[in-house]
């Protein structure tokens, strides 16, 4: 008889804890052992790092292919003039030795009797003297053009602004760049610049007399001396200082740490590229086009009012040569004995860290010299400096008087490089234009650059400057003509082999073909519904849905009012930027509000200002007009391609085909300017095609954007149980799914992180296998993904510690209150965060009883008896643990007075809302606060349906993902959502301790929880709350004491001991996924010959496969391991045995067993080799001399293991190692490696016991055949050491010994007990013969396992 059982899991980024219970919460068991455990696995990471390798590649093969179709335009006439010329530029890498004949010789350039390099490098010192003389000189030699040529083509500038002409020195070409900063800026209440301003402004901005500081003063002056913020942090930006994103966006966004940067800084693209995730839009397109005016002003500067970059880089060499003599001259006459200091090569003194300091910290000896200022010094010991460094340096080592040299320092213009950070502001228009005036010339002189190719109708120098032009469209992708994951490009029937130039581009490819499947390849698939592809998050319909999802949770005076609704989404269809000020404008205007309201006293429900606007609509509606309305579907057309067509003029030219009938030239001018670049999340199937159904199953005809135009609700709410758009949802999915089966595809296609898709996929490898072990399916599956955040922050929000918001509340809004400012200051950070939050409460309600008002003595905060922590909305009906639900006040009142009803008791009302007030309007509670605390009607069902909903209902995109595809497997089991606070809740009634540093176990512990506290509430609630609620009201229920009454199928009261028991158990299966290695072959750092000799060759094929004389790559990437059987080379009567390395490089190369024959006996010197097992896989398990690990890789010739045995400790110990993990968490926390020890709850004696203990495990058995257990001794002889150490100490040196016993590959620092700093390397000899070794292979489950003795081989 079949028999009803659960499955738990515990979903995170890399395990998966699962659980198999029968309805009683009895662990099933399966051959005699209890069915539960851990599956481990390594975090997947994004293609970041991966893309930005591939793109570096495609973008050098990219500038190679370009250099080698000039090569050939000028092949035949330099090999007439020397033959040889090419062929030393080729082979200009190697020593001269492994030079062909040809390329042998005294010089790498010329090799002439009367020109040679010395010759070349006397007339032209740099390549832009060569440059700047080829456009007016007489060219006598071709091979001066061609390297003036190559070095244009090679370095060719940015395309930030497209194929636009400009004047560099013309404010009227900058112009339209200003005229969208100031749209920004008025669309979010910024003051802008005067139009007629516009040329004085740029010319200030181009003045390099003028300090940065000082031109941004004086353009603030020409803008009417404007205080705005927005406008202040624009003009830092555009003159290259500092500036905030915070400033300029606001305050509640998550930069990724990024919040300030400089358009100057080498790392900018760095930076930005965090941040943009961040940024709407338009915020992004702002900050592009300051990028484009600063890089504008940037190059005014570089070309000090020259036509051509030449001029202005000869300029400068001309300038650095003086400035240098001056400063030599200088130093020998007032300071010789630093003459070497100053201008020679400084190795800086590098002192090891000993001291636990932080590795990165800089070194304050390195040397900021000329040397290290021109890039001289590279060598080892030795690293370059910025300009500023660099002048720092001269003004504090020789203490310059010298007035001349001092005003140019301040300048900044005193020895001007060539090569500076400020040549990447230089657009390919500049080097463009230098080029076509040298082939003007040289048209003059050498009469092939006039020759027409008769297939293209091109000369020569129109091929040159086609080079110099083309861009391969994005959505083109790379020339390949194989069919990869990474390449989409179609060729033009009959087509397929013919070689692709820039001027047969157009003719070869397929461009309109390409782009459809790039357009493919860019969309993702809906949350929700299976198949369907997203919009473009400024699409109509998405932004509106964005729009409304936020303004449908407006409460004004605490009711939703369809009337606001209404007039709010009108006013929003004509201004971008809709803040809570604004709405309150509108409301008192339409007099729906009086006079005088003000935003923080009547608004409720929302986070501060709309994130979320109509902005695209807006966009539309300014270019186009009423057609923006009355041709809906041709604007979501137009707002998909430029989502995903950069190339303006492809975009024009699609436009103009399609709708050119009905939008005008200037009306498609103004779109195709528009940038949109972001996805949603949703399809336009989900928000306008799915249907509400009723109780019999009837379709209707209110789609989900339809219900949120006409209602009040967001669409959470509408897919609550209250609706039926949820089981819509279900039903199209189940129809659109021919194919029941859940592969890695279905898996694929979820739009989430490879983190969650890895996690999601392991899971369902896990419920896949116990539905085979059990024959049958699960009656439930209870599943958790994520953590929820704490303090009940959003995701978003910036993480500032407790303390740094309170002191710049006070400082701001309450510098009168200085014995609170003195006490905050002197209060370390932990504390705020600590005893249930008592002591931020305090500082949050200005030290006063928040229902008294009284005042409270912070000496006796810490006192139970005295002072509590209540819960606004109780506790029982609405679990709600944020700051926005908690006050601090006496335990006599809260008890007494308050009691657990909501609302609060008139009279507190009455007698405290003055003081909550004040403590609103000085931004100490927020607005929510506020109106939690005034409100005068009790919680509806509504609301507390809504509550437990959120309790029953996945919120995360991947819990709902992994739902979702559970379903599709198993659609004759229950999914149920296990909410990870309400089992962190239930774990903190049994009181049980969780250390994830201890071991792995917890994982499944965590699965086992989820089943007991997702049935309960499952069960009580009978999987609908609004159903519970409408059959037994909002009295009938009281979290609080859920566990203290009956719960029909789902809990017996009193039954905590059993479940804590259980829970207890160290019972679990822990299974780590084993792999294969694929990706880069190394490190890809090249290092030079003589670093080590196992160093791999940078290319296969001499000579550069001589890595003592040409370097080569170093760490190379293992793929697997092979078992093989060899002859000793010395006794050649001995077998051995070792695991060998297999790299992903040789693994790559292998076509036949010989192959991997010839490896073993060529690469690793093996005799004799036989191969008895190919592949091991990384993280398989071993057993070893009795000792379980997994292998993790090698080091040279040693393996890399894994401590694989799970450490245990009893209650007692566990919970003295809990407090320990809770200290150093703090230190993480706030990064403060000094934060003090909590005294109290530590002691030396607790301590030693502890350590002891630890001696004792791993002395123990499960040890004996790893290395690690070597460090016994090192424990032994350190005790008296670790004795006398302080508690802060002690402490450290505990969590390291434990390290010693985790399941990872981590080293311990036990220096402070004598031991090493990187002491317990789990690595033994790739030798096995002489060992005990069993290799065990497990199923995701551990349940199917498969043991291989090697003894056997033997």
């Amino acid at each position: 008889m079949k028999q009803d059982y659960y499955i738990g899991l515990d979903m995170g980024t890399e395990s998966v804890g699962w659980a198999v219970t029968d309805v009683d919460y009895n662990l099933v068991k399966k051959r005699g052992q209890d069915y539960w455990g851990v599956y481990l696995f390594d975090e997947a990471k994004t293609a970041q790092g991966r893309r930005a390798f591939r793109t570096n590649r495609r973008r050098l093969a990219r500038v190679r292919h370009r250099l080698n179709l000039l090569q050939e335009l000028f092949d035949s006439e330099i090999s007439a003039k020397d033959f040889g010329f090419f062929y030393r530029l080729e082979n200009s890498k190697y020593f001269d030795e492994d030079k062909p004949e040809i390329a042998r010789g005294k010089f790498l350039l010329f090799n002439d009797e009367d020109f040679g390099d010395k010759e070349y490098y006397k007339n032209y010192p740099t390549i832009f003297h060569l440059r700047n003389a080829l456009r007016t000189q007489e060219i006598k030699d071709v091979r001066l053009l061609y390297l003036a040529v190559h070095h244009i083509l090679k370095n060719r500038g940015h395309f930030l602004f497209g194929e636009q002409d400009f004047n560099v020195n013309d404010a009227s070409d900058v112009s339209g760049e200003f005229e969208k900063i100031n749209r920004f800026l008025s669309e979010n209440d910024g003051a802008g610049f005067y139009r007629e301003k516009i040329p004085e402004i740029f010319e200030t901005l181009c003045n390099e007399n003028l300090a940065k500081r000082e031109r941004k003063e004086k353009i603030l002056k020409l803008s009417g001396n404007s205080k705005n913020k927005l406008l202040g942090e624009a003009l830092n930006a555009v003159v290259g200082l500092e500036f905030s994103l915070s400033k300029m966006f606001g305050e509640d966004r998550d930069f990724q740490g990024e919040n300030k940067m400089s358009f100057t800084d080498s790392s900018f693209e760095e930076k930005l590229a965090k941040a943009r995730m961040a940024l709407d839009d338009d915020e992004a397109d702002f900050l592009e086009t300051l990028k484009k005016v600063q890089s504008i002003a940037s190059l005014c500067n570089i070309l000090h009012g020259k036509e051509f970059i030449s001029e202005a880089k000869t300029e400068a060499y001309e300038t650095h040569r003086r400035d240098l003599s001056e400063l030599k001259k200088y130093v020998r006459e007032n300071c010789p004995e630093k003459y070497a200091l100053v201008f020679r090569r400084q190795a800086k003194k590098v002192n090891k860290n000993t001291s636990g300091a932080d590795e990165n910290e800089k070194d304050d000896k390195k040397v900021n010299n000329y040397a290290a200022y021109i890039g001289m010094d590279k060598g080892k010991g030795f690293a370059k400096c910025k300009k500023e460094e660099f002048y720092a340096f001269l003004k504090k080592e020789i203490g310059i008087k010298d007035e001349s040299i001092l005003a140019k320092i301040d300048e900044g213009v005193f020895l001007p490089k060539q090569i500076s950070a400020e040549n990447c502001d230089i657009p390919y228009q500049v080097h463009l234009a230098e080029l076509k005036a040298i082939l003007a010339n040289a048209e003059n002189y050498f009469p092939f650059l006039k020759q027409k190719d008769e297939n293209c109708e091109m000369t020569v120098s129109e091929k040159i400057i086609s080079l110099m032009k083309f861009r391969v469209p994005y959505y083109v992708g790379p020339f390949t003509d194989k069919e990869t994951g990474f390449s989409w490009m179609i060729k033009k029937e009959g087509l397929s082999t013919q070689k692709i130039t820039p001027w047969n581009f157009d003719d070869v490819v397929d461009k309109d073909a390409s782009e459809q499947k790039f357009i493919e390849r860019m969309t993702n698939f809906c949350t929700y519904l299976t198949g369907e592809k997203v919009l473009p998050a400024s699409s109509f319909l998405y932004s509106e849905y964005a729009f409304l999802n936020e303004l449908n949770n407006l409460k004004v005076n605490g009711t939703k009012d369809l009337r606001v609704k209404n007039i709010l989404l009108d006013y929003a269809k004509t201004n971008k930027k809709l803040t809570l000020k604004k709405c309150c404008e509108q409301l008192v205007k339409n007099g729906l509000l009086p006079e005088g309201s003000k935003a923080q006293d009547v608004f409720s429900g929302t986070d501060g200002d709309f994130k979320n606007s109509l902005s695209s609509y807006i966009d539309f509606k300014r270019i186009i007009g009423d057609k923006a309305d009355l041709y809906r579907d041709m604007c979501e057309e137009i707002i998909l391609w430029i989502t995903v067509i950069s190339d303006k003029k492809r975009l024009e030219k699609l436009i103009k085909s399609n709708y050119g009938t009905v939008l005008s030239d200037e009306e498609i001018k103004g779109l195709k300017a528009l940038n949109y670049t972001k996805w949603g999340r949703l399809s336009k199937k989900l928000l306008d095609g799915i249907f509400e159904t009723d109780s019999e199953g009837e379709v209707g005809n209110v789609s989900i954007i339809e219900k949120m135009r006409t209602d009040t609700e967001n669409f959470m709410e509408l897919l609550s149980n209250r609706h039926n758009y949820k089981r819509a949802i279900d039903l199209a999915n189940s129809e659109s799914v021919e194919d029941k089966n859940v592969t890695y595809r279905a898996v694929e296609e979820l739009y989430c992180s490879p983190a969650v898709k890895r996690s999601i996929w392991s899971a369902l490898k896990i419920v896949s296998e116990i539905k085979k072990v059990q024959g049958y399916s699960p009656k439930k599956i209870f599943v958790e993904t994520t953590r929820e955040k704490p303090d009940g922050t959003r995701k978003g929000k910036r993480t500032v510690s407790r303390k740094q918001r309170l002191l710049d509340v006070y400082r701001k809004n309450l510098r009168n209150e200085k014995e609170l400012i003195k006490k905050i200051e002197e209060t370390e950070d932990s504390k705020f965060n600590s005893d249930e939050d008592k002591l931020f409460f305090y500082f949050t309600q200005m030290g006063k009883d928040a229902y008294t008002g009284e005042k409270i003595e912070l000496d006796d905060l810490s006192k139970t008896e005295i002072y509590d922590i209540d819960h606004i909305y109780p506790r029982s009906k609405i679990k709600d643990d944020s700051l926005d639900n908690r006050v601090l006040t006496r335990k006599k009142i809260n008890q007494g007075v308050k009691q657990d009803i909501y609302p609060l008791p008139a009279e507190i009302r009455n007698r405290m809302e003055g003081l909550w007030r004040q403590l609103r309007d000085k931004k100490l509670i927020s607005d929510e606060k506020f109106y939690r605390l005034t409100r005068s009607t009790p919680l509806t069902e509504k609301e507390c349906g809504d509550f437990i909903n959120a309790q029953l209902v996945a919120t995360s995109q991947s819990a709902k993902a992994a739902i979702q595809l559970l379903k599709r497997m198993l659609p004759e089991s229950e999914i149920v959502y296990s909410k990870a606070g309400n089992v962190n809740e239930f774990k903190n009634r049994l009181k049980f301790v969780k250390i994830r540093e201890l071991n792995d176990l917890h994982h499944a512990k965590d699965a086992y929880f989820n089943i007991v506290v997702g049935n309960v509430f499952n069960t009580k609630f009978n999987h609908n709350a609004a159903v519970f609620l409408r059959n037994n009201g909002t009295g009938n229920y009281d979290l609080k004491r859920l566990y203290d009454f009956d719960i029909t199928n789902a809990w017996k009261a009193g039954d905590e001991n059993r479940i804590r028991s259980v829970a207890e158990k160290n019972t679990c299966r822990v299974v780590r996924f084993s792999k294969t290695e694929k990706g880069q072959f190394y490190d890809a750092t090249i290092y030079p010959a003589g670093k080590n000799d196992k160093l791999a060759p940078v290319k296969g094929k001499a000579p550069l496969n001589d890595t003592s004389k040409y370097g080569g790559y170093d760490k190379e990437t293992t793929a697997y391991f092979m078992l093989v059987k060899s002859r000793d080379k010395k006794k050649k009567d001995k077998t051995l045995l070792s695991l060998e390395c297999v790299t992903v490089l040789a693994d790559k190369n292998f076509r036949t067993a010989e192959d991997k024959l010839k490896y073993c006996e060529k690469e690793l010197g093996l005799k004799e080799p036989e191969i008895l097992i190919e592949k091991i896989k990384l993280n398989t398990l071993f057993k070893i001399n009795g000792s379980y690990a997994w292998i993790r890789g090698r080091t040279n010739d040693r393996l890399v293991l894994c401590n694989a045995n799970q450490l245990w400790l009893d209650n007692g110990s566990a919970k003295e190692l809990k407090k320990i993990s809770n200290h150093f968490r703090d230190v993480k926390k706030y990064n403060n490696k000094d934060l003090p020890v909590r005294e109290e709850e530590f002691s030396k004696e607790q301590n030693l016991a502890l350590y002891d203990l630890f001696t004792e495990k791993l002395g123990g058995k499960i040890y004996a055949g790893l290395p690690v257990q070597g460090q016994i001794k090192n424990l032994e002889k350190g005790r008296d050491k670790f004795e006398a150490l302080e508690l802060k100490d002690q402490l450290f040196v505990l969590m390291e010994i434990l390290k010693f016993m985790q399941c990872n590959s981590m080293t311990s620092n036990i220096k402070l007990i004598g031991g090493a700093e990187n002491a317990g390397k789990n690595r033994i000899s790739k030798l096995i013969q002489d060992s005990d070794v069993k290799m065990i292979s497990c199923s995701p489950t551990g349940y199917f396992c498969k043991v291989v003795d090697f003894k056997r081989f033997l």
